[in-house]
């Protein structure tokens, strides 16, 4: 049987538990507004994908953009999983679900002096740098506090990969990373100073990447960083080969995509283990996208000559990606009249804000759709609340961890 988080079973979709399915239309009952649910049994499932390899030494740090949800924290701080920031607000976060400061890689590309000052003070575990100029303030910040502080350096592979535009982050058009122009530089300031300790290289080439290729072609490039690096007398002892994996959002089929990150892991060890270097990963949508459901409410069919509209009570307010990165979530009802068998009704499905955009999905069918139906929005746990907004004054969905 295929992995799956969420199913139907005698036309109800139903939560997978570690016992039992649970009909979503029994959480969501007394339904308000726009709810997400998020299912643990799925997140853990992605835990253990991630921390199923017990040979090497590496470590886990799930990416708080993705989802920031207080109890997911908690959730996965209690299964011995790091966290990877990219604000002093998410480690904020990080350190109120419980996560200790050592378990921190604090990355971004813009951090403040604030910022800065308080990762040195709190004295997380690493800091990835993005530029020169930055590691110039923080050298300047940890000398005028007399502190040291580890630092990872984010190299920038120029790598172009097949993703969305707007999340490819490894090419050299891109504001993330260093390019080898810069290295000079890099080490004559490094080399000035004595507070700040590279102890890491790192890259992360972008998201919702699901072939293996552009992974590996920059380890590849990042081991020959390490090589350059240690020749210059640093002791390198970690890599950070950031997050990216994506998910199948046409599909409800998990499996390839636990697969994959088994083959990535292997695939990582087997390059490194004659290096001495332990290894970080910072996936954030591949450990939470599959565990969330956003439930919506139909307000009106609306028809006329050209099309139908499917009009709900929630939109891209609470869901931006189909918006802005042109993404397709499927959209399921909670369950199925019993005239499932006749012709499907096309339409678009869109929500309440005062703007065309608002489009959850284009052309949808659906075998009968009532005023006052439940929908799923399928793969909302990354993404999704995290981007919310109340635009036009509407309030942000409900969030459940069942």
């Amino acid at each position: 049987m295929s992995s799956q988080s969420y199913f139907y079973e005698n036309d109800i979709l139903n939560l997978k538990t570690n016992s039992s399915a649970v009909p979503i239309a029994d959480i969501i009952k007394n339904y308000e507004r726009p709810t997400y649910i998020y299912n643990s049994y799925s997140i853990q499932n992605r835990i253990d994908a991630y921390t199923h390899i017990k040979n090497s030494d590496h470590s886990i740090h799930y990416a708080l953009k993705a989802n920031t949800n207080l109890e997911i924290l908690k959730f996965i701080q209690k299964h011995k999983i790091s966290a990877d920031v990219v604000s002093w607000g998410e480690a904020e976060i990080a350190l109120k679900a419980g996560f200790s400061p050592l378990q921190i890689i604090f990355s971004g590309v813009g951090k403040t002096k604030s910022e800065i000052t308080n990762a040195i003070q709190s004295e997380v575990g690493l800091i990835n740098v993005e530029s020169a100029p930055e590691l110039k303030r923080i050298i300047q910040i940890a000398t005028s506090l007399n502190k040291t502080i580890n630092i990872g350096l984010r190299i920038n592979p120029d790598i172009s990969v097949e993703t969305h535009p707007y999340i490819a982050t490894g090419f050299r058009e891109n504001k993330f990373g260093v390019s080898s122009d810069d290295f000079s530089e890099i080490i004559d300031l490094l080399k000035s100073q004595k507070y700040v300790n590279l102890k890491c290289l790192g890259l992360h080439i972008g998201s919702q990447i699901q072939n293996l290729d552009p992974f590996i072609n920059s380890l590849d490039k990042l081991i020959e960083c390490v090589s350059f690096f240690r020749k210059k007398d640093f002791n390198i002892t970690d890599v950070d080969l950031g997050g990216g994996i994506g998910i199948d959002y046409l599909s409800n089929d998990e499996t390839n995509e636990i697969e994959r990150i088994h083959l990535w892991l292997k695939t990582i060890e087997e390059k490194i283990k004659h290096l001495n270097l332990k290894f970080h990963l910072e996936p954030g949508r591949s450990i939470v996208a599959r565990s969330g459901v956003l439930i919506t409410e139909v307000q009106y069919i609306k028809q006329n000559q050209y099309k139908n509209f499917i009009i709900v009570d929630t939109g891209m307010h609470h869901l931006l990606r189909p918006p802005l990165y042109q993404s397709h979530h499927r959209i399921l009802p909670l369950k199925f009249h019993k005239s499932k068998n006749e012709a499907s009704f096309r339409a678009d499905v869109v929500g309440p804000i005062c703007e065309s955009s608002d489009v959850i999905g284009f052309d949808r069918s659906f075998s009968e759709i009532k005023e006052g139906d439940l929908l799923a929005i399928m793969d909302t746990g990354a993404y999704g609340y995290v981007m919310s907004s109340d635009y036009n004054h509407h309030p942000r969905p409900i969030e459940i961890l069942f």
